[in-house]
Parts: C-alpha cells; sequence; structure tokens
C-alpha cells in the first residue's frame, strides 16, 4: 500500500525548511512596507511632537523667565528645527538599518571589554607566597553583592561625560564610545578564581580585535546579530530567526535615534536657559530600558527627582527635560498606533514561524546526527 502523495516528504526537515523560508520570503516584503509606513507616520508627527514638549516645559517657568527668553527665542527655535529636520530625514529604513549594525558593534565591543576587565583583573591579581602556611579551613565570603562594587562592574552604565553637541550628527559619532575598565587591584579572592576562566576567552576575543583588518570577520562570527542584517543579495532575512531580529533591530535603533534627537534638544534648551540642568545620556538610557522609574508628566517629557548627595539632609531635585520615545508618539497619535498593531501582527506570525523552524531544525540536527555517528545502532542501548 502506497501512502498519499507528498507524504514521504512532509516529515522531511529539509523540505519543511525550505518552506519556511518561502513563506518567510513572502512575509518580507510586507514586513518592510508597514515598517517603512511606520517610520513615516513617525517623520510626519515628530516636529509637533518635539514642539509640544518644548511648549511644556515652557509652561513650567514664571511669565518673567519667559520675558527674559524672548530675544533668545528665534535663535532657539531655527535651532530646534534643524535638529528636527536633520533626525527626521535620518529615520528610515535604510539609515536605521545602519545604525543597527553600529549598535550590534557597540554591544560586541562592550562584551570583549567585559572579557578583558576579568582577564586584566585574573592576570594582575597577586597569588599568595608558597612560604605562607595555608589556611585552616575553606574561608566563605559572606558579603552582599551590594557591598562589593566591583561585581556589579559592567552591569551598569558607564559614567561618561554627557555629549553637547549641536546637531545630531555629533551626537551620533560619541554613541560608539566604550567603556574604560577601572581596575581596583584587590588582592586574590574566591571570585579571582572564578574570573580566571575567562582569561582564554578574552585573550581570543582581545586577539581577533586587535587588527582593523579582522573587523569583517569578526561580524560575520556573529552569526545571530548578522541575522537581522541586510545581506549583500537581499535586503532583508529569509528566516524567522532572523525577520524578528530584524524587527527588534529597527526597534532599537529608533529608539537610540530619538534618545540622540532628545539629548541635543536638551542642550539647545539649557544653552537658551529653558533649563538649568542637563541629564546624562545614562540617565535617559535608563528610562528607556525601564531601569529608572519617572514621575507623572505629559508625553515625550521626562521628570525625575534626583538626589543631592552634597546635602546633609535629604533632599532632591526635581528636574524634567525632553524624551521622545516611540511608545508616547504612539499614544498621542492613532494612525501610529494601528500601524504598530498590524506590526505586532506580523510579529505573531513570525514567532509561529519560529517555533516551527527550531522544531525542524532539532529535526535535521538528529537526522545529521544518526546519518554519520552509527547510523545503524538503535537511539537507547539495551540493557544487559
Amino acid at each position: 500500500m502506497t501512502g498519499l502523495p507528498g507524504s514521504r516528504h512532509s516529515h522531511d526537515p529539509g523540505v519543511q525548511l525550505a518552506r519556511l523560508e518561502e513563506r518567510c520570503n513572502s512575509l518580507a516584503p510586507l514586513l518592510y512596507s508597514e515598517q517603512a509606513r511606520y517610520l513615516e507616520l513617525v517623520r510626519g508627527i515628530l516636529p509637533t511632537a518635539v514642539k509640544a514638549a518644548i511648549r511644556h516645559l515652557l509652561c513650567a517657568l514664571s511669565p518673567l523667565q519667559r520675558a527674559s527668553l524672548s530675544e533668545r527665542q528665534t535663535v532657539l527655535q531655527q535651532r530646534i528645527d534643524a535638529l528636527v529636520l536633520r533626525a527626521s530625514s535620518m529615520i528610515t529604513v535604510e539609515q536605521l538599518l545602519v545604525l543597527a549594525r553600529r549598535l550590534q558593534e557597540e554591544e560586541r565591543r562592550t562584551r570583549i571589554q567585559q572579557f578583558q576587565t576579568l582577564a586584566e583583573r585574573a592576570s594582575s591579581s597577586v597569588e599568595p607566597p608558597l612560604s605562607e602556611a595555608p589556611a585552616p579551613g575553606i574561608e566563605l565570603g559572606l558579603e552582599l553583592p551590594l557591598e562589593r562594587p566591583d561585581l556589579l562592574e559592567g552591569l551598569l552604565p558607564s559614567d561618561s561625560l554627557p555629549m553637547a553637541a549641536d546637531t545630531v550628527d555629533r551626537s551620533e559619532v560619541k554613541d560608539l564610545q566604550a567603556p574604560s575598565p577601572s581596575d581596583s587591584g584587590s588582592e586574590m579572592s574566591e571570585l579571582e578564581i572564578l574570573r580566571s576562566l575567562f582569561v582564554m576567552a578574552g585573550e581570543s576575543l582581545d586577539q581577533g580585535d586587535s587588527s582593523p583588518e579582522r573587523q569583517g570577520s569578526l561580524d560575520a562570527e556573529e552569526s545571530h546579530l548578522d541575522q537581522a542584517a541586510p545581506s549583500s543579495d537581499q535586503l532583508m532575512p529569509s528566516t524567522a530567526s532572523g525577520l524578528l531580529s530584524w524587527m527588534d533591530s529597527m526597534d532599537s535603533a529608533l529608539i537610540r535615534r530619538l534618545r540622540n534627537l532628545s539629548h541635543a534638544v536638551n542642550v539647545e534648551l539649557l544653552r537658551a536657559g529653558v533649563t538649568r540642568s542637563l541629564l546624562p545620556i545614562q540617565l535617559l538610557d535608563a528610562v528607556n530600558s525601564g531601569q529608572l522609574p519617572s514621575q507623572s508628566a505629559p508625553s515625550n517629557v521626562l521628570r525625575l527627582t534626583l538626589p543631592l548627595s552634597m546635602v546633609a539632609d535629604d533632599q532632591a531635585m526635581d528636574t524634567a527635560c525632553v524624551l521622545m520615545r516611540p511608545s508616547e508618539l504612539e499614544f498621542d497619535d492613532h494612525a501610529l498606533r494601528r500601524s504598530r498593531s498590524r506590526l505586532r501582527l506580523q510579529r505573531r506570525d513570525l514567532s509561529t514561524l519560529l517555533l516551527k523552524e527550531r522544531h525542524w531544525q532539532r529535526r535535521a540536527s538528529v537526522r545529521e546526527v544518526q546519518n554519520h555517528w552509527w547510523p545503524n545502532q538503535p537511539e537507547t542501548p539495551q540493557l544487559s
């Protein structure tokens, strides 16, 4: 008895993966067009949203303070319009893809820097001399992680100086600054023994990153990140995992672009005297990632209460600035919310395809192992 036509291929991992690839190739143009439509809506409402946020900051000033800004009003408006125009021209699919690859390179350099820091700490630690008598027993450290700041190194944002830029271009250049390692010179401890496990990995990454001509090969080794970047022969990935990474990279790049614009606008507001303080970029990133709670404020306005460490009493300072966020832009615009809803539907479809892709990839791996490793042996050994 013969089976149904095509039943032999219904359980073939190669055939199923090829079908999934065809499905993803058919979804890619729809995803690209919807993403481009979303960014077009963002470019359309961005000037109005920036001006509305600045108006909220101006309303918080006293009449005398607003009157003192009349002489610099025209210059400030021109600078703000130029910043928004420049940023809007860079909110496109192609420009965000370029920025997304820069963010991936920045993340890779951060990981390399962390490995190098661990390697330097392990290599610079001084071993106890052999003549000393060993400890009478095993010493267990009871200190909490919060009491050991060196344990949190690399997990918190680096304290780099804030960028005072006239345009968005200069703030974009500062995005690739790597955090500077800080060695505390602590003695050998249990933590150093664990860190020594990362010495080999840190040295291998250091050797790969030392020569500029090997940057292309290092980028090629980042297979997971490269799925989100367009290849030379196609604009978008052809797998479900690659398309999901592509969507994530677009969202991250848009958040970074709006953060750069917000910082440049805040610099101009500080120069004009509208605000009295400038929040560091690390705080803006912490708010975007949800690590720092903010107070209730109008859309695209960030209001924080910062403690004053130089004052004896527990006093704090309330500060406000502009922070453009896609979520708040969508909250104020119905068309942008509908476009985001369509993107979520496409993400849900890709998540379903991703589950199937991983299933058939596992099946393909099992078949490959069975064909090359003891192909005629049963899967489970027989117990004697």
